[in-house]
C-alpha cells in the first residue's frame, strides 16, 4: 500500500471513531434526561410500586410479570404487565392514588391473537 493511501484509511478510522463517540455522547445525554424525568415522576408518587402491583393483581386476577414506571405519562402511573389466561394485560395505575386507570391486552397479544385469526381463517 502507498503512504497516501495509509493515511487516508488513517483518516477514515479517525473519522468513524469520532462519528461513535459523538453518537454515544448523545445516547448517554438522552438516557439521562430520562432517568431524571422518571426520578421526578417517581418522586410524586405516594404509592409503592408493590402496592401497584397489587391494585392490578386484584383487578385483573392474574400475576404480574412486569411493572415499571410510566414515562410516557405527564402524571405518575405505573405500567404493570399481568398474565391471566394465558394473555397479558397491561394494566396502568395511578402512582398518587393506587386507582386502576386502564386494563388492555397487551399489543404483543394482540398481534399474537391476530395472527392465530389469520391463520385459521386460511
Amino acid at each position: 500500500m502507498s503512504k497516501q493511501h495509509n493515511k487516508i484509511l488513517t483518516a477514515l478510522f479517525a473519522t468513524v471513531i469520532m462519528a461513535g463517540t459523538a453518537i454515544n455522547l448523545a445516547q448517554a445525554g438522552e438516557s439521562k434526561d430520562k432517568e431524571a424525568k422518571e426520578l421526578q415522576l417517581f418522586s410524586q408518587a405516594k404509592i409503592t410500586l408493590s402496592e401497584a402491583i397489587n391494585a392490578a393483581e386484584q383487578k385483573t386476577g392474574g400475576k404480574a410479570m412486569e411493572a415499571e414506571l410510566d414515562d410516557e405519562s405527564a402524571t405518575v402511573q405505573f405500567e404493570i404487565e399481568v398474565l391471566k389466561d394465558g394473555k397479558v394485560h397491561e394494566v396502568k395505575v395511578d402512582g398518587k392514588t393506587g386507582k386502576v386507570l386502564k386494563v388492555s391486552l397487551d399489543d404483543e397479544s394482540k398481534e399474537g391473537v391476530e395472527k392465530e385469526t389469520e391463520n385459521e381463517k386460511e
